[in-house]
């Protein structure tokens, strides 16, 4: 990076100020053009796969930290608008054109403003209940722009959807705890820096998703676990809800194995499904690991 934690360096700025505009502009004025340049090994599923470690590491934590950036500016478009529980008021005044335009400067470019929805580019935040139950997901409209920094899926696009209940249950596809997700206004995010001291949060990775000519490739992590690895036991997740988890980043529904469970809990937030990648990596021996770059499929 051009200098260490400059990602990190402008959410700490927004959340001193309050606000965006300036901030954004004197970050920018600051760390631009080389910025970029040093994100660019993470839009090629191919390119970042082949770093080192150390490098890959270097690559994720920032990335996360600017992914941090997205969250809080996004809240400005976020639902409720009106006088619904909202569990994350902050407000930084931004415009959409202003958020899409810095992220343009940093070589991203908007994604999931069309075609039919995608779990890959689309986040269900708000869900209109279907009369056929087993009606399929339906975009109906987009509430903030998704972002894609080459093969690399950096945000994901907010949006209205209609489904029926069998397909997305309402109170759990749009208020079911989010992983991967720092700040959300209306429903409980799940992160893995949360809880972590004022340090130790920073070195948390970013959600490394690639849409490539051969395939999506989700959660690439090293040492991937298989998804179906972890479909019973406390998890109690049928394969189709473990699968679901790990696109959605949320339960669509309430699991069928747990109908005890309460979709904005503690218990429904601490599935950890951090290390489940799609497609599933090859069975092998306990510990074998690798890269975690799934298998072709």
């Amino acid at each position: 990076m051009s200098g260490p934690g400059t990602g990190r360096e402008l959410y700490h700025a927004l959340m001193a100020a309050g606000a965006a505009g300036r901030e954004l502009e004197a970050w920018a004025a600051r760390e631009l053009p080389a910025y970029p340049v040093q994100l660019a090994p993470a839009s090629s599923y191919r390119a970042f796969t082949g770093l080192s470690a150390v490098e890959q590491d270097a690559l994720e934590t920032e990335l996360y930290a600017l992914s941090r950036v997205a969250d809080v500016l996004c809240l400005e478009f976020q639902p409720p608008y009106g006088g619904g529980p909202v569990r994350d008021g902050t407000r930084m005044g931004v415009g959409r054109e202003e958020y899409l335009g810095f992220f343009a400067r940093l070589g991203m470019a908007e994604v999931g403003a069309g075609g039919g929805f995608d779990p890959f580019l689309h986040e269900i935040a708000e869900l209109v209940p279907a009369e056929d139950p087993d009606a399929p997901i339906e975009l109906l409209d987009v509430l903030w722009p998704g972002l894609l920094l080459g093969e690399l899926l950096f945000t994901r696009a907010g949006v209205r959807v209609r489904a029926g209940a069998r397909v997305a249950e309402p109170g759990w596809a749009d208020r079911s705890p989010m992983y991967w997700a720092f700040r959300r206004r209306g429903r409980r995010p799940v992160d893995l820096s949360h809880g972590w001291g004022s340090n130790s949060q920073w070195r948390t990775g970013h959600r490394m998703d690639f849409r490539t000519a051969d395939g999506d490739r989700w959660n690439v992590v090293r040492h991937a676990e298989r998804v179906s690895d972890h479909c019973a036991g406390h998890h109690r997740l049928t394969p189709a809800e473990a699968d679901e988890l790990v696109r959605h980043r949320c339960l669509l529904r309430r699991p069928v194995g747990r109908p005890e469970l309460i979709a904005d809990s503690r218990v429904a937030a601490d599935l950890w499904p951090y290390r489940w990648s799609l497609p599933e990596p090859a069975a092998c021996a306990p510990g074998c690991g690798g890269h975690g770059a799934p298998a072709d499929g």
